[in-house]
């Protein structure tokens, strides 16, 4: 792999030019990889290592010394962290701001005791209106069983992969890669994305850093040193959160394709010629998911292995059905490979919403793009403990609460826009789902005091009541026989060291600590609407090489699926 600074000074030392760590703009670009910068005595020229440029410039050198005066070789990296600088205030205000109010969790406030004086008596008039709470939690629980029964016959389904392109009709790819304090997983990170299988010349992976945060930069000039990673120190602003780093990423970007991975992601190595394939096949795809899954689930705590389980249902069944039928589903925070045409139409990302991959899934969807997911699978670090995994998912519960309240506050509007199809899968998957979560734990209290007193085997005392009561009865069980069959048809299809059978029973567990995740989650997004919990990562030790789940691709003997 070409060095950068070694490649630079060597190129530098061959021309007899000058050569230039950092550089300070004083203009705008002369030429691509061309920037008139401010030198000792005046403006120079920069420019960076360019095959094309190589002999373009001895020319220079030989015959017009009054120009090869004003020449300084520098590093690409160097050109762009100086572009930025130049334009800090400019890409700080269009990161932020970009996006029009409506489509924006910008303008929320705190609610605050009058605003929880308001919502709470307006829960209350709604539950006072006679059946009403009762027939919209039936809908929540029927609506999200439906969509767990239909992914658990899409997990037998064997997956599909597009023909892939030849490479030289591969299309130019930016990745962005948003770090925060996590100086710990730089070297990884490198290691990680050096193993994708992709041409070099057709690659750029843009780190992206705060300014505040001096030891991740640290780590990156010890270890960005080699193409195609670029590390790039995002102007400080607010909000300081990874969707407002992203829209800088994207404003820097160059590929046609735009990819968005986490520090610590272990993509399988040929992910991106698989999505630029899948693009290729389908002029109206935005976006296409990879699937997460956590590769150190063995000898893990019960909530890591619980965390795998849910993302091998999510990511191997519920995600794929849905792409399947051509639905908009919510996108995970990384692995998601966009057309940059799209995602510039779309307005980037939302900077002050807390899950804006999901608030992404919705605009790009009210723009008439489709997404779908790809079959290859980038491995994820998950939570070790309750506390982290509570932080993590509040935050993403919280989020998808925020997206809803955005996108319903012209609901006509929206479902217009996306077309009915798309609204109800979404309306499932934002607040019906939200409201299942919420409901699930009151539910198994009501069942449980039923049972004790004896009142949940008596009669209602008509037959309306009775029937309701039965309806209630048959949802619960439904809901929980659907999530059972789908986890039980993800592990036959895509089994994971470390995650078995034996925990299917233990996820009712897993859903009230979810209800109590979300509500964290509310009750944050009551006093901070746009603060953001992050996720600390490289606390894990994970295992060298090669992934430690199974090939997802490859069905395995049922042996197998009774224990780690």
């Amino acid at each position: 792999m070409r060095q950068w600074t070694p490649d630079a000074r060597e190129w530098a030392r061959s021309l007899g030019l000058p050569f230039a760590d950092q550089v300070t703009a004083s203009g705008p670009p002369v030429a691509s990889l061309c920037l008139r910068v401010r030198g000792p005595s005046g403006d120079m020229v920069a420019v960076a290592p360019r095959p094309d440029l190589m002999p373009r410039l001895a020319w220079v050198v030989r015959h017009r010394p009054d120009l090869a005066a004003l020449l300084v070789v520098t590093t690409e990296a160097a050109l762009y962290q100086a572009m930025v600088d130049r334009h800090a205030a400019e890409l700080a205000a269009r990161a932020s701001e970009k996006l029009p109010d409506r489509l924006s969790a910008r303008r929320l406030r705190r609610i605050g005791p009058k605003g929880l004086t308001t919502t709470g008596l307006t829960v209350a008039a709604l539950a006072a209106v006679p059946l009403f709470p009762q027939i919209l939690l039936l809908m929540s629980f029927l609506s999200v069983a439906a969509v767990r029964l239909g992914a658990a016959t899409e997990a037998v389904r064997p997956p599909r992969r597009p023909e892939p392109l030849a490479d030289g009709a591969l299309p130019s790819v930016t990745v962005l890669v948003p770090l925060y304090r996590e100086a710990a997983v730089v070297q990884d990170l490198v290691r990680n994305l050096s193993a994708l299988d992709y041409p070099r010349d057709r690659l750029e992976v843009l780190v992206l850093m705060e300014a505040d945060d001096r030891e991740t930069q640290a780590a990156a000039r010890r270890h960005l040193t080699a193409a195609p990673f670029r590390a790039v120190v995002v102007p400080d602003g607010a909000p300081r959160t990874k969707p407002r780093a992203c829209n800088v990423g994207l404003a820097l970007a160059r590929g046609e394709l735009v990819v968005v991975y986490d520090g610590e992601d272990r993509p399988e190595p040929d992910q991106l010629r698989v999505a630029a394939a899948a693009l290729a096949a389908d002029p109206r795809l935005a976006v296409v998911q990879a699937r997460l899954a956590c590769d150190h689930a063995a000898g893990a705590p019960l909530v890591t292995r619980l965390w795998a389980l849910d993302y091998l249902a999510l990511f191997g069944a519920v995600v794929p059905f849905l792409s399947r039928h051509g639905l908009p589903f919510l996108l995970g925070g990384t692995s998601n490979h966009f057309r940059r045409r799209a995602l510039v139409e779309a307005g980037g990302w939302d900077a002050w919403n807390v899950t804006e991959d999901a608030d992404l899934a919705v605009r790009l969807a009210r723009l008439g793009w489709r997404s779908a997911s790809i079959d290859s699978t980038t491995w994820e670090e998950a939570p070790v403990t309750v506390s982290a995994w509570v932080k993590q998912r509040g935050r993403w519960l919280k989020g998808f609460a925020v997206t809803a309240l955005v996108h319903l506050r012209q609901p006509v509007v929206a479902v217009r826009e996306m077309g009915v199809p798309a609204a109800l899968a979404l309306l499932v998957q934002l607040p019906l789902s939200l409201l299942s979560i919420a409901a699930h734990p009151v539910c198994l209290v009501l069942v449980a005091w039923g049972t004790l007193d004896g009142s949940l085997w008596q009669s209602a005392g008509s037959e309306a009541g009775d029937a309701l009561l039965a309806a209630q009865a048959a949802t619960l069980c439904v809901g929980y026989a659907a999530a059972f069959a789908l986890h039980l048809a993800v592990l036959r299809r895509r089994p994971c060291r470390g995650v078995g059978l034996w925990l299917v029973p233990l996820l009712p567990l897993y859903w009230l600590l979810t209800s109590w995740a979300l509500a964290v989650g509310l009750l944050d997004l009551s006093v901070r609407p746009h603060r953001w919990a992050k996720t600390a990562h490289g606390v894990v030790a994970r295992p060298k090489g090669a992934p430690a789940g199974l090939d997802p691709r490859q069905d395995a003997p049922a042996v197998q699926l009774t224990g780690e």
